[in-house]
Protein backbone atom coordinates (compact mmCIF):
# COMPACT_ATOMS: atom_id res chain seq x y z
CA UNK A 1 0.00 0.00 0.00
CA UNK A 2 1.29 3.85 -0.59
CA UNK A 3 1.02 5.35 2.46
CA UNK A 4 1.01 5.16 6.22
CA UNK A 5 -2.17 7.43 6.89
CA UNK A 6 -4.94 4.64 6.14
CA UNK A 7 -2.67 1.60 6.10
CA UNK A 8 -3.17 -1.14 8.55
CA UNK A 9 -0.79 -3.69 6.64
CA UNK A 10 3.15 -1.83 6.57
CA UNK A 11 4.78 -0.55 8.97
CA UNK A 12 4.78 2.56 10.97
CA UNK A 13 7.69 4.80 10.37
CA UNK A 14 9.38 5.68 13.69
CA UNK A 15 7.39 7.84 15.69
CA UNK A 16 7.13 8.92 19.31
CA UNK A 17 4.78 7.00 21.54
CA UNK A 18 0.80 8.13 20.90
CA UNK A 19 -0.60 9.76 24.05
CA UNK A 20 -2.57 7.26 26.54
CA UNK A 21 -5.96 6.36 25.77
CA UNK A 22 -8.10 8.31 27.81
CA UNK A 23 -10.41 5.90 30.20
CA UNK A 24 -13.33 5.48 28.31
CA UNK A 25 -11.45 3.78 26.05
CA UNK A 26 -11.18 0.63 27.93
CA UNK A 27 -14.55 0.95 29.21
CA UNK A 28 -16.29 1.29 25.38
CA UNK A 29 -14.09 -1.43 24.48
CA UNK A 30 -14.96 -4.23 26.93
CA UNK A 31 -18.80 -3.14 27.12
CA UNK A 32 -18.98 -2.95 23.33
CA UNK A 33 -16.66 -6.27 22.86
CA UNK A 34 -17.86 -9.10 21.80
CA UNK A 35 -17.52 -12.57 24.33
CA UNK A 36 -14.63 -14.19 24.98
CA UNK A 37 -15.37 -17.67 25.83
CA UNK A 38 -12.83 -19.15 28.12
CA UNK A 39 -10.46 -21.88 27.37
CA UNK A 40 -13.21 -24.30 29.31
CA UNK A 41 -16.26 -22.96 27.93
CA UNK A 42 -14.40 -23.45 24.12
CA UNK A 43 -13.29 -27.30 25.29
CA UNK A 44 -16.76 -27.83 26.20
CA UNK A 45 -17.83 -26.89 22.91
CA UNK A 46 -16.82 -30.70 21.67
CA UNK A 47 -19.49 -32.26 23.33
CA UNK A 48 -22.08 -29.51 22.85
CA UNK A 49 -21.47 -30.29 18.91
CA UNK A 50 -21.40 -34.02 19.23
CA UNK A 51 -25.04 -33.84 21.14
CA UNK A 52 -26.46 -31.10 18.74
CA UNK A 53 -25.45 -33.91 15.80
CA UNK A 54 -27.31 -36.66 18.16
CA UNK A 55 -30.13 -34.78 18.42
CA UNK A 56 -30.59 -33.10 14.77
CA UNK A 57 -30.13 -37.43 13.73
CA UNK A 58 -32.69 -38.72 16.34
CA UNK A 59 -35.53 -35.94 15.05
CA UNK A 60 -34.73 -36.86 11.78
CA UNK A 61 -35.23 -40.61 12.38
CA UNK A 62 -37.54 -41.03 15.53
CA UNK A 63 -41.20 -39.87 16.22
CA UNK A 64 -41.69 -36.71 18.59
CA UNK A 65 -41.90 -37.97 21.69
CA UNK A 66 -39.76 -41.13 21.26
CA UNK A 67 -37.47 -41.83 23.54
CA UNK A 68 -34.17 -41.82 21.51
CA UNK A 69 -35.19 -38.02 20.98
CA UNK A 70 -35.79 -37.42 24.33
CA UNK A 71 -32.71 -38.94 25.70
CA UNK A 72 -30.76 -36.88 23.07
CA UNK A 73 -32.46 -33.75 23.56
CA UNK A 74 -31.77 -34.28 27.45
CA UNK A 75 -28.14 -34.56 26.95
CA UNK A 76 -28.02 -32.11 24.70
CA UNK A 77 -29.73 -29.40 27.01
CA UNK A 78 -27.67 -30.31 29.65
CA UNK A 79 -24.62 -28.63 27.66
CA UNK A 80 -26.15 -26.00 26.63
CA UNK A 81 -26.82 -25.13 30.58
CA UNK A 82 -23.52 -25.13 31.37
CA UNK A 83 -22.79 -22.44 29.42
CA UNK A 84 -26.28 -20.54 30.29
CA UNK A 85 -25.37 -21.53 34.37
CA UNK A 86 -22.50 -19.66 33.79
CA UNK A 87 -24.47 -16.01 32.26
CA UNK A 88 -23.80 -16.46 28.38
CA UNK A 89 -25.10 -17.86 25.35
CA UNK A 90 -24.19 -20.20 22.87
CA UNK A 91 -24.09 -18.79 19.28
CA UNK A 92 -22.78 -21.17 16.67
CA UNK A 93 -21.86 -20.19 13.15
CA UNK A 94 -21.15 -22.59 10.29
CA UNK A 95 -19.40 -21.74 7.27
CA UNK A 96 -17.09 -21.95 4.65
CA UNK A 97 -16.51 -25.52 5.98
CA UNK A 98 -15.76 -24.54 9.62
CA UNK A 99 -17.60 -23.83 12.92
CA UNK A 100 -17.21 -20.51 15.55
CA UNK A 101 -18.56 -20.19 19.26
CA UNK A 102 -19.67 -16.77 18.79
CA UNK A 103 -16.33 -14.99 17.21
CA UNK A 104 -14.01 -17.99 17.76
CA UNK A 105 -12.99 -20.01 15.07
CA UNK A 106 -12.98 -24.17 16.62
CA UNK A 107 -10.36 -25.24 14.20
CA UNK A 108 -10.17 -29.01 15.89
CA UNK A 109 -13.74 -29.00 15.83
CA UNK A 110 -14.06 -28.06 11.96
CA UNK A 111 -12.52 -30.66 11.31
CA UNK A 112 -13.82 -33.35 13.57
CA UNK A 113 -17.68 -32.43 12.89
CA UNK A 114 -16.98 -31.89 8.94
CA UNK A 115 -20.63 -33.77 8.53
CA UNK A 116 -22.85 -31.50 10.49
CA UNK A 117 -21.48 -28.51 9.05
CA UNK A 118 -21.89 -29.89 5.57
CA UNK A 119 -25.43 -30.66 6.90
CA UNK A 120 -25.84 -27.37 8.10
CA UNK A 121 -24.86 -25.38 5.25
CA UNK A 122 -27.20 -27.60 3.22
CA UNK A 123 -30.09 -26.69 4.88
CA UNK A 124 -28.93 -23.01 5.15
CA UNK A 125 -29.28 -22.92 8.46
CA UNK A 126 -26.19 -22.09 9.35
CA UNK A 127 -26.22 -19.61 12.44
CA UNK A 128 -27.57 -20.88 15.58
CA UNK A 129 -27.64 -19.06 18.70
CA UNK A 130 -29.09 -20.96 22.18
CA UNK A 131 -30.12 -17.88 24.46
CA UNK A 132 -30.79 -18.29 28.61
CA UNK A 133 -34.12 -19.48 29.37
CA UNK A 134 -34.27 -21.81 26.81
CA UNK A 135 -36.64 -24.38 27.88
CA UNK A 136 -36.41 -28.29 26.68
CA UNK A 137 -39.86 -28.52 25.40
CA UNK A 138 -38.79 -24.92 23.25
CA UNK A 139 -35.32 -27.06 22.22
CA UNK A 140 -37.09 -29.78 20.46
CA UNK A 141 -39.47 -27.62 18.74
CA UNK A 142 -36.34 -25.87 17.47
CA UNK A 143 -34.36 -29.80 16.72
CA UNK A 144 -37.76 -30.06 14.45
CA UNK A 145 -36.55 -26.74 12.39
CA UNK A 146 -32.90 -28.02 12.54
CA UNK A 147 -33.60 -31.18 10.91
CA UNK A 148 -35.50 -29.32 8.16
CA UNK A 149 -33.72 -30.06 4.57
CA UNK A 150 -33.47 -26.83 2.35
CA UNK A 151 -36.38 -28.23 0.35
CA UNK A 152 -38.84 -28.78 3.38
CA UNK A 153 -38.09 -25.02 4.55
CA UNK A 154 -38.85 -23.85 1.22
CA UNK A 155 -41.91 -25.49 0.83
CA UNK A 156 -43.23 -24.29 4.20
CA UNK A 157 -42.48 -20.71 3.31
CA UNK A 158 -38.69 -20.08 3.74
CA UNK A 159 -36.84 -20.11 7.49
CA UNK A 160 -38.26 -16.69 9.16
CA UNK A 161 -41.71 -18.25 8.48
CA UNK A 162 -40.80 -21.60 9.63
CA UNK A 163 -38.89 -20.68 12.97
CA UNK A 164 -41.76 -17.87 13.67
CA UNK A 165 -44.06 -20.40 13.47
CA UNK A 166 -42.45 -22.97 15.65
CA UNK A 167 -42.10 -20.26 18.37
CA UNK A 168 -38.78 -20.86 19.25
CA UNK A 169 -37.74 -17.32 20.99
CA UNK A 170 -34.84 -18.65 22.53
CA UNK A 171 -33.54 -19.99 19.66
CA UNK A 172 -32.50 -17.82 16.83
CA UNK A 173 -31.53 -19.60 13.81
CA UNK A 174 -30.47 -17.91 10.19
CA UNK A 175 -28.80 -17.94 7.55
CA UNK A 176 -24.59 -17.43 6.62
CA UNK A 177 -25.03 -16.38 3.01
CA UNK A 178 -21.33 -17.77 2.53
CA UNK A 179 -22.59 -20.01 -0.20
CA UNK A 180 -22.92 -17.60 -3.34
CA UNK A 181 -26.05 -17.45 -4.34
CA UNK A 182 -26.87 -16.61 -8.00
CA UNK A 183 -29.49 -13.98 -6.98
CA UNK A 184 -26.70 -11.82 -5.15
CA UNK A 185 -25.82 -10.73 -8.33
CA UNK A 186 -28.54 -10.42 -10.16
CA UNK A 187 -30.23 -7.60 -9.77
CA UNK A 188 -29.33 -4.52 -11.76
CA UNK A 189 -28.78 -0.99 -10.17
CA UNK A 190 -31.96 0.53 -9.51
CA UNK A 191 -33.34 4.67 -8.53
CA UNK A 192 -33.65 3.60 -4.75
CA UNK A 193 -29.61 2.00 -4.84
CA UNK A 194 -28.51 5.33 -6.58
CA UNK A 195 -30.62 7.03 -3.68
CA UNK A 196 -29.34 4.95 -0.53
CA UNK A 197 -25.93 5.66 -1.47
CA UNK A 198 -26.91 9.30 -2.13
CA UNK A 199 -28.32 9.44 1.38
CA UNK A 200 -25.54 7.73 3.06
CA UNK A 201 -22.70 9.85 1.42
CA UNK A 202 -25.09 13.51 2.30
CA UNK A 203 -24.88 11.99 6.00
CA UNK A 204 -20.69 11.58 6.23
CA UNK A 205 -21.00 15.12 4.45
CA UNK A 206 -23.47 16.44 7.33
CA UNK A 207 -21.19 14.53 9.78
CA UNK A 208 -18.27 17.00 8.42
CA UNK A 209 -20.46 20.23 8.55
CA UNK A 210 -21.94 19.73 12.44
CA UNK A 211 -18.52 19.13 13.44
CA UNK A 212 -16.57 22.15 11.44
CA UNK A 213 -19.31 24.29 13.40
CA UNK A 214 -18.33 22.19 16.84
CA UNK A 215 -21.77 19.90 16.80
CA UNK A 216 -21.87 16.56 17.26
CA UNK A 217 -23.12 14.45 14.24
CA UNK A 218 -26.52 13.27 13.88
CA UNK A 219 -27.15 9.96 15.26
CA UNK A 220 -30.66 9.19 13.63
CA UNK A 221 -29.22 10.50 10.39
CA UNK A 222 -26.61 8.11 9.95
CA UNK A 223 -29.31 5.33 11.23
CA UNK A 224 -31.48 5.71 8.79
CA UNK A 225 -28.87 6.10 5.96
CA UNK A 226 -27.44 2.44 7.22
CA UNK A 227 -30.86 1.08 7.42
CA UNK A 228 -31.12 1.92 3.89
CA UNK A 229 -27.94 0.33 2.98
CA UNK A 230 -28.64 -3.03 4.64
CA UNK A 231 -31.72 -2.96 3.08
CA UNK A 232 -30.34 -2.69 -0.20
CA UNK A 233 -27.19 -5.04 0.18
CA UNK A 234 -29.61 -7.93 1.44
CA UNK A 235 -32.07 -7.18 -1.26
CA UNK A 236 -29.30 -6.09 -4.32
CA UNK A 237 -26.04 -7.30 -3.10
CA UNK A 238 -24.62 -7.35 -6.86
CA UNK A 239 -26.06 -3.46 -7.60
CA UNK A 240 -24.44 -2.34 -4.19
CA UNK A 241 -21.36 -4.04 -4.91
CA UNK A 242 -20.94 -1.73 -8.50
CA UNK A 243 -22.09 1.27 -6.46
CA UNK A 244 -19.01 0.80 -4.39
CA UNK A 245 -16.86 1.38 -7.12
CA UNK A 246 -17.78 5.17 -6.81
CA UNK A 247 -15.14 7.15 -6.25
CA UNK A 248 -14.77 11.02 -6.26
CA UNK A 249 -11.11 12.48 -6.19
CA UNK A 250 -11.99 15.55 -4.43
CA UNK A 251 -14.46 14.30 -1.57
CA UNK A 252 -11.92 11.04 -1.18
CA UNK A 253 -13.42 10.86 2.58
CA UNK A 254 -16.77 10.99 2.34
CA UNK A 255 -17.24 8.82 -0.63
CA UNK A 256 -14.54 6.36 1.21
CA UNK A 257 -16.54 5.84 4.12
CA UNK A 258 -19.76 5.01 2.57
CA UNK A 259 -17.57 2.74 0.24
CA UNK A 260 -16.50 0.78 3.05
CA UNK A 261 -19.99 0.70 4.73
CA UNK A 262 -21.26 -0.97 1.60
CA UNK A 263 -18.31 -3.09 1.68
CA UNK A 264 -18.72 -4.11 5.13
CA UNK A 265 -22.32 -4.67 5.22
CA UNK A 266 -21.81 -6.97 2.07
CA UNK A 267 -19.11 -8.67 3.89
CA UNK A 268 -20.75 -9.04 7.88
CA UNK A 269 -24.08 -10.43 5.69
CA UNK A 270 -22.26 -13.25 4.81
CA UNK A 271 -21.33 -13.90 8.72
CA UNK A 272 -24.85 -13.22 9.69
CA UNK A 273 -28.05 -11.98 8.30
CA UNK A 274 -29.22 -10.51 11.99
CA UNK A 275 -30.35 -6.87 10.75
CA UNK A 276 -29.08 -5.59 14.17
CA UNK A 277 -25.88 -6.83 13.77
CA UNK A 278 -25.52 -5.22 10.04
CA UNK A 279 -26.85 -2.30 11.30
CA UNK A 280 -24.71 -1.76 14.38
CA UNK A 281 -21.84 -2.66 11.53
CA UNK A 282 -22.75 -0.42 9.21
CA UNK A 283 -23.18 2.64 11.45
CA UNK A 284 -19.32 1.96 13.20
CA UNK A 285 -18.12 1.67 8.87
CA UNK A 286 -19.70 5.05 8.00
CA UNK A 287 -18.37 6.90 10.88
CA UNK A 288 -15.15 4.58 11.13
CA UNK A 289 -13.01 8.20 10.01
CA UNK A 290 -15.00 10.69 11.80
CA UNK A 291 -12.17 11.26 14.03
CA UNK A 292 -9.90 12.58 10.83
CA UNK A 293 -12.38 15.36 10.40
CA UNK A 294 -10.83 16.51 13.92
CA UNK A 295 -7.35 16.40 12.05
CA UNK A 296 -5.88 19.41 10.32
CA UNK A 297 -6.50 19.09 6.17
CA UNK A 298 -2.79 20.03 5.86
CA UNK A 299 -1.76 16.52 7.53
CA UNK A 300 -4.42 14.74 6.00
CA UNK A 301 -3.72 16.04 2.21
CA UNK A 302 -0.26 16.30 2.38
CA UNK A 303 1.77 14.79 -0.48
CA UNK A 304 4.95 13.74 0.61
CA UNK A 305 5.96 11.43 4.26
CA UNK A 306 4.35 12.71 7.22
CA UNK A 307 7.13 13.89 10.12
CA UNK A 308 6.99 11.71 13.47
CA UNK A 309 4.69 14.10 14.88
CA UNK A 310 2.01 14.22 12.39
CA UNK A 311 2.17 10.29 12.60
CA UNK A 312 1.84 10.27 15.64
CA UNK A 313 -1.29 12.82 15.48
CA UNK A 314 -2.82 10.66 12.70
CA UNK A 315 -2.45 7.73 14.86
CA UNK A 316 -4.51 9.06 17.53
CA UNK A 317 -7.80 9.82 14.70
CA UNK A 318 -9.20 6.21 16.31
CA UNK A 319 -9.45 7.12 19.76
CA UNK A 320 -10.47 11.14 18.49
CA UNK A 321 -13.36 9.15 16.85
CA UNK A 322 -14.43 7.09 19.45
CA UNK A 323 -14.38 10.02 22.22
CA UNK A 324 -16.64 11.75 19.29
CA UNK A 325 -18.94 8.86 19.09
CA UNK A 326 -19.10 8.39 22.61
CA UNK A 327 -20.83 11.98 22.87
CA UNK A 328 -23.30 11.09 20.83
CA UNK A 329 -26.37 9.87 22.47
CA UNK A 330 -27.94 6.38 21.47
CA UNK A 331 -25.10 5.44 19.39
CA UNK A 332 -24.55 1.34 19.68
CA UNK A 333 -21.12 1.06 22.22
CA UNK A 334 -20.10 -2.24 19.20
CA UNK A 335 -20.28 0.79 16.58
CA UNK A 336 -17.81 2.72 18.63
CA UNK A 337 -15.42 -0.05 19.16
CA UNK A 338 -15.54 0.06 15.16
CA UNK A 339 -14.29 3.24 15.42
CA UNK A 340 -11.69 2.64 18.42
CA UNK A 341 -10.51 -0.70 16.66
CA UNK A 342 -10.25 -0.47 12.94
CA UNK A 343 -6.59 -0.04 12.72
CA UNK A 344 -5.41 -2.19 15.27
CA UNK A 345 -4.88 -5.57 13.67
CA UNK A 346 -6.03 -9.08 13.53
CA UNK A 347 -2.52 -9.51 15.61
CA UNK A 348 -2.96 -6.89 17.39
CA UNK A 349 0.14 -4.84 16.45
CA UNK A 350 -1.49 -1.88 15.22
CA UNK A 351 -2.79 1.60 16.90
CA UNK A 352 -3.87 2.37 19.37
CA UNK A 353 -2.32 0.04 21.40
CA UNK A 354 -4.35 -1.98 23.85
CA UNK A 355 -3.41 -3.11 27.50
CA UNK A 356 -3.88 -5.80 28.58
CA UNK A 357 -4.29 -7.17 25.01
CA UNK A 358 -7.76 -8.26 24.03
CA UNK A 359 -9.01 -9.32 20.32
CA UNK A 360 -10.03 -6.95 17.66
CA UNK A 361 -13.81 -7.59 17.75
CA UNK A 362 -15.49 -9.50 14.56
CA UNK A 363 -16.66 -5.50 13.13
CA UNK A 364 -13.99 -4.32 13.45
CA UNK A 365 -12.21 -7.10 11.62
CA UNK A 366 -14.62 -6.24 8.87
CA UNK A 367 -14.43 -2.82 8.62
CA UNK A 368 -10.51 -3.39 9.01
CA UNK A 369 -10.75 -4.95 5.02
CA UNK A 370 -13.20 -3.26 3.52
CA UNK A 371 -11.43 0.18 5.04
CA UNK A 372 -7.71 -1.06 3.44
CA UNK A 373 -9.55 -2.39 0.34
CA UNK A 374 -11.30 1.05 -0.61
CA UNK A 375 -8.52 3.31 0.43
CA UNK A 376 -5.82 0.86 -1.63
CA UNK A 377 -8.20 1.31 -4.82
CA UNK A 378 -8.45 4.92 -4.68
CA UNK A 379 -6.60 8.15 -5.63
CA UNK A 380 -5.31 10.44 -3.35
CA UNK A 381 -3.76 13.23 -2.83
CA UNK A 382 -0.38 11.24 -1.16
CA UNK A 383 -1.00 7.35 -3.37
CA UNK A 384 -1.68 6.34 -6.45
CA UNK A 385 -4.88 4.03 -6.94
CA UNK A 386 -3.96 0.24 -6.88
CA UNK A 387 -5.61 -2.31 -9.31
CA UNK A 388 -8.16 -4.36 -7.74
CA UNK A 389 -6.30 -7.14 -8.67
CA UNK A 390 -3.81 -6.08 -6.73
CA UNK A 391 -5.47 -4.90 -3.85
CA UNK A 392 -7.29 -8.39 -3.06
CA UNK A 393 -3.51 -9.77 -3.08
CA UNK A 394 -2.34 -7.46 -0.50
CA UNK A 395 -5.35 -8.62 2.06
CA UNK A 396 -3.97 -12.25 0.83
CA UNK A 397 -0.35 -11.84 1.77
CA UNK A 398 -1.91 -10.05 5.37
CA UNK A 399 -4.13 -12.47 5.83
CA UNK A 400 -3.42 -14.13 9.43
CA UNK A 401 -1.28 -11.07 10.44
CA UNK A 402 -3.33 -7.16 9.48
CA UNK A 403 -6.42 -9.13 8.40
CA UNK A 404 -8.45 -11.98 9.61
CA UNK A 405 -7.60 -15.03 7.61
CA UNK A 406 -11.69 -16.36 7.35
CA UNK A 407 -12.74 -12.85 6.92
CA UNK A 408 -10.45 -12.20 3.81
CA UNK A 409 -11.29 -15.15 1.71
CA UNK A 410 -14.85 -14.50 2.40
CA UNK A 411 -14.36 -11.27 0.81
CA UNK A 412 -12.57 -12.72 -1.78
CA UNK A 413 -15.18 -14.99 -2.72
CA UNK A 414 -17.70 -12.07 -2.73
CA UNK A 415 -15.81 -9.35 -4.61
CA UNK A 416 -14.33 -12.91 -6.84
CA UNK A 417 -10.93 -13.13 -9.04
CA UNK A 418 -11.46 -9.80 -10.95
CA UNK A 419 -13.37 -7.38 -8.35
CA UNK A 420 -15.49 -4.48 -9.07
CA UNK A 421 -13.73 -1.54 -11.14
CA UNK A 422 -11.08 -3.66 -12.75
CA UNK A 423 -9.92 -2.69 -15.76
CA UNK A 424 -9.96 -5.99 -17.80
CA UNK A 425 -8.53 -7.14 -21.37
CA UNK A 426 -11.51 -9.98 -22.93
CA UNK A 427 -10.08 -13.07 -24.63
CA UNK A 428 -11.59 -10.77 -28.03
CA UNK A 429 -9.62 -7.67 -27.35
CA UNK A 430 -12.16 -6.21 -26.07
CA UNK A 431 -11.54 -3.71 -23.13
CA UNK A 432 -14.02 -3.74 -19.82
CA UNK A 433 -14.64 -2.67 -16.66
CA UNK A 434 -15.97 -5.10 -14.11
CA UNK A 435 -18.99 -3.82 -12.79
CA UNK A 436 -20.15 -6.48 -10.29
CA UNK A 437 -19.16 -10.12 -9.07
CA UNK A 438 -20.90 -13.69 -10.84
CA UNK A 439 -21.62 -16.82 -8.61
CA UNK A 440 -18.60 -18.06 -10.93
CA UNK A 441 -15.72 -16.10 -9.44
CA UNK A 442 -13.83 -16.00 -13.13
CA UNK A 443 -16.89 -14.24 -15.09
CA UNK A 444 -17.91 -11.98 -13.69
CA UNK A 445 -19.91 -9.17 -15.36
CA UNK A 446 -18.03 -6.62 -17.50
CA UNK A 447 -19.20 -3.45 -19.21
CA UNK A 448 -17.48 -3.27 -22.47
CA UNK A 449 -15.91 0.11 -23.20
CA UNK A 450 -13.71 -0.80 -26.59
CA UNK A 451 -13.73 -2.88 -30.22
CA UNK A 452 -11.21 -5.58 -30.29
CA UNK A 453 -9.10 -2.53 -32.03
CA UNK A 454 -8.78 -0.76 -28.88
CA UNK A 455 -11.98 2.06 -30.23
CA UNK A 456 -13.80 3.11 -27.89
CA UNK A 457 -17.73 2.07 -28.42
CA UNK A 458 -21.05 2.86 -27.04
CA UNK A 459 -20.19 0.80 -23.45
CA UNK A 460 -22.72 -2.46 -23.18
CA UNK A 461 -22.63 -5.15 -20.41
CA UNK A 462 -22.14 -8.43 -20.80
CA UNK A 463 -22.21 -11.32 -18.10
CA UNK A 464 -19.80 -13.44 -19.10
CA UNK A 465 -20.85 -16.43 -16.59
CA UNK A 466 -23.74 -16.74 -19.52
CA UNK A 467 -22.16 -18.64 -22.30
CA UNK A 468 -24.73 -17.23 -24.87
CA UNK A 469 -24.36 -13.84 -24.12
CA UNK A 470 -20.47 -14.12 -23.62
CA UNK A 471 -20.37 -14.94 -27.09
CA UNK A 472 -16.73 -17.04 -26.39
CA UNK A 473 -15.64 -13.68 -24.19
CA UNK A 474 -13.06 -14.47 -21.32
CA UNK A 475 -11.25 -12.52 -18.99
CA UNK A 476 -7.64 -12.47 -19.93
CA UNK A 477 -6.27 -10.71 -17.24
CA UNK A 478 -6.47 -6.96 -15.79
CA UNK A 479 -4.77 -4.02 -16.84
CA UNK A 480 -3.49 -0.69 -15.27
CA UNK A 481 -6.10 2.22 -15.96
CA UNK A 482 -3.37 4.75 -15.82
CA UNK A 483 -0.68 3.51 -18.36
CA UNK A 484 -3.82 3.77 -20.86
CA UNK A 485 -5.26 6.90 -19.73
CA UNK A 486 -8.43 5.48 -18.84
CA UNK A 487 -10.82 6.93 -16.16
CA UNK A 488 -12.69 4.09 -14.77
CA UNK A 489 -15.20 6.43 -12.72
CA UNK A 490 -16.35 7.34 -16.27
CA UNK A 491 -18.14 4.01 -16.76
CA UNK A 492 -19.61 3.96 -13.74
CA UNK A 493 -22.46 5.04 -12.34
CA UNK A 494 -22.67 8.49 -11.75
CA UNK A 495 -24.96 10.62 -8.67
Amino acid sequence: MSDERDDTVKSAPAAPTAPAAPEFERAVAEEGSHVVYSVRQTARTRELLARLGGARRSVTFYPRGHMVVRDNLEALMKAISEFHNEGVDVPLVFFDDEVMLGEQLLAAESVIFDQLIRDMQASGQTSVNFIQGLTIDELERAMQVLAMEHGELEAAGGLEAVTAAAQIPNVQIGTVAYARDPDDFATEISMESLETYTKALDAVREFGSRMEHGHAPSVEQAREAVRSVVDNVLENKGAMLELSGLKDYDEYTFFHSVNVTILSIALGSLVSSNRRFLNSLGVGALMHDVGKMTVELEVLTKPGSLTAEEWALMRMHPVYGAEVAAGMRGLDRSSIVVILEHHMRYDLDGYPERRPRRPQHLTSRIVAIADAYDAMTSKRTYAVAHRQDEAVEVLAKNAGTAFDPVLVRMFTQMLGMYPPRSLVRLTTGELGVVVKPNLDMLAPWVRVITDAEGVFVQPFDVDLSDAAAAEGRKVEGCLDPRTLDIEVEDYLIPL
